[in-house]
């Protein structure tokens, strides 16, 4: 599994995109790519640790470094702000003049619109740039399994979440997640393998809606299961 994974790695970089790259070239410039003849299913499933690659895909850690910069950074500033707002606080207790106990509640208000409006958004620009990295993690690391797929013949990929460190095999979030599994997501399926189609013309045609269903088109009952002679 070790080779897999630092076959992936590997990939989901910069050999991905060559790897792409090279199918996009292999066309006739203005002409659609010809559809690939069906390959036959070779039964062969491979899995690979989600989080292990995260962890040591070297391109995600350095992401993954900027974004905590950047999370840090926003925390200081927002607790100069709330640090402001702790001390206005506290000279408003303290202040015997109502006019000036007043004038620094108006401040305050201020500074907590502030606080509030400024957090808002770095959230927000924080989730954003977040899902951004996930949504190219997500891309490369595809590439890569494509790649490891068409060179090693499988026609299911799953990708499974685990503990990577023995630390984390003594945590008692591990215990649960091993007792109570989240279920292994196909990361690539080949068509060959993926019965989806027949499966919904199977139940189509044996299980039809009930006749003038609002919204749901009638089926036609004459088409075929598959694998039945017609």
């Amino acid at each position: 599994m070790s080779r897999v994974l630092v076959f992936l790695s590997a990939l989901a970089g910069l050999g991905g995109v060559v790897y792409l790259a090279g199918q996009s070239f292999a066309q006739a410039p203005g002409q659609p790519a010809p559809a690939p003849a069906p390959k036959p299913a070779t039964g062969k499933i491979a899995v690979f640790n989600v989080a292990k690659v995260m962890r040591e895909y070297k391109r995600w850690q350095y992401y993954a470094g900027v974004m905590n910069t950047k999370r840090m950074t926003i925390s200081g500033d927002l607790g100069k702000i709330r640090a402001e707002i702790a001390g206005l606080q506290e000279q408003i207790q303290k202040e015997p003049v109502q006019t000036k106990k007043e004038e620094m509640a108006k401040t305050l208000v201020t500074k907590q619109r502030e606080f509030e409006d400024k957090d808002r958004m770095a959230r927000k620009a924080l989730d954003e740039e977040s899902a951004a990295h996930l949504q190219n993690l997500f891309a490369e690391i595809q590439a890569g399994v494509r790649a490891f797929v068409e060179s090693n013949g499988y026609d299911v990929v799953f990708a499974y979440p685990d503990a990577v460190t023995e630390e984390e095999k003594k945590s008692p979030v591990y215990f649960d997640l091993k007792m109570r599994p989240p279920a292994a997501m196909p990361f690539f399926v080949s068509p060959s393998a993926d019965i989806t189609p027949m499966l919904v013309e199977t139940l189509n045609k044996h299980f039809p809606p009930p006749a003038g269903a609002p919204g749901i088109q009638p089926v036609d009952n004459k088409v075929p299961a598959p694998g039945a002679p017609k």
